[in-house]
């Protein structure tokens, strides 16, 4: 009775058969190959797809190794195979070849970039009409020809009606020509294709507010300020409503958050003055007082801000 060969020893029998390029059975024919980068570089874990259309469930799939090698045994050399090459970042490739019987063929290939064919002029580059006309209109719209950029952003949103961007950009062109109506009109199109858009919910805001729509304003009011909680205007609103209601302790931690995010608000500044003087904190009301009046010295509270620091010398 025959031995059986260990799993050691059968490893070593097949190392030992593949290196010296065992005889292929009556038929068979064998093919290998290399595959490398656009600089020549071999590219490992390349999926080569063998398929032949004599034999329509036929198909065996490989890999490249880190020397981007890759080869099989093709049972039926009669038939002509179809080969097929795939990496995620390149351009794939393919091929039909046939082996000869009993022969071992080789076929190298190289995978490019699209940057790369189209440098070695293996594609021409096609540009994307929607691209074309959104940076179109980006260009009109950072050169302040807002026309000119309305009119390029509409054929943008024609060419590419599923992208966001498109509409986004419509509606900050809108917002500066003071078109509300196409303001609304494109900002919301953006927001429903694309939700997370906290600056358009801004814009929104105020062109419902142009508009003299209060429930849509207050609507999207609520919306900006459950998306920008730590903006300086949104926390400044939050303060004039505690000050109003004559909360002054409660506003003045929220309006130094303003003034040290912005230390330009005057508006704060001055809030933040009548906040202090009703907490009795005199020195930090005369500091901010008078910095209002440095930034706003003819603001329509700078008569009240000189009143108080006269009554408080």
């Amino acid at each position: 009775m025959p031995k059986t060969l260990s799993r050691t020893a059968l490893g070593g029998a097949l190392a030992l058969l593949l290196a010296a390029g065992a005889a292929l059975a009556v038929g068979q024919g064998r093919i290998t190959g290399v595959v490398t980068d656009g600089k020549g570089v071999p590219l490992a874990d390349v999926k080569v797809t063998v398929t032949t259309k004599s034999l329509g469930n036929f198909k065996m799939e490989l890999k490249t190794d880190k020397d981007g090698r890759w080869g099989t045994v093709l049972n039926d050399a009669t038939l002509v195979y179809h080969y097929k090459f795939e990496k995620q970042g390149y351009m794939g490739v393919e091929q039909d070849k046939k082996v000869p019987i009993a022969s071992t063929e080789e076929l190298n290939v190289q995978l490019l970039t699209q940057d790369q064919a189209i440098e070695k002029g293996v594609v021409k580059q096609v540009l994307d009409p929607f691209v074309t006309a959104y940076n179109a209109a980006v260009e009109a719209y950072q050169a302040g020809d807002m026309d000119a950029a309305w009119t390029k952003a509409q054929d943008a949103v024609k060419l590419g009606p599923d992208k966001a961007n498109g509409y986004d950009l419509a509606a900050k062109i809108a917002v500066r020509r003071k078109d509300w109506d196409g303001t609304i009109a494109m900002g919301e199109k953006s927001l429903a294709l694309e939700a997370d858009n906290p600056p358009l919910v801004g814009i929104l805001m105020e062109a419902y507010r142009a508009k003299g729509d209060k429930a849509k304003a207050a609507e999207y009011e609520k919306k900006y300020i459950a998306a920008n909680p730590d903006q300086p205007d949104v926390i400044y609103n939050q303060a004039v409503d505690l000050y109003n209601k004559g909360k002054f302790k409660e506003a003045e931690p929220l309006l130094l958050k303003v003034v040290e995010a912005k230390p330009d608000h005057a508006k704060a500044h001055y809030l933040l003055g009548m906040c202090d003087v009703n907490i009795n904190k005199i020195p930090e009301m005369k500091k901010h007082l008078t910095e209002y009046l440095r930034l706003e010295p003819n603001g329509s509270d700078a008569g009240t801000a000189k009143e108080m620091l006269d009554a408080f010398k």
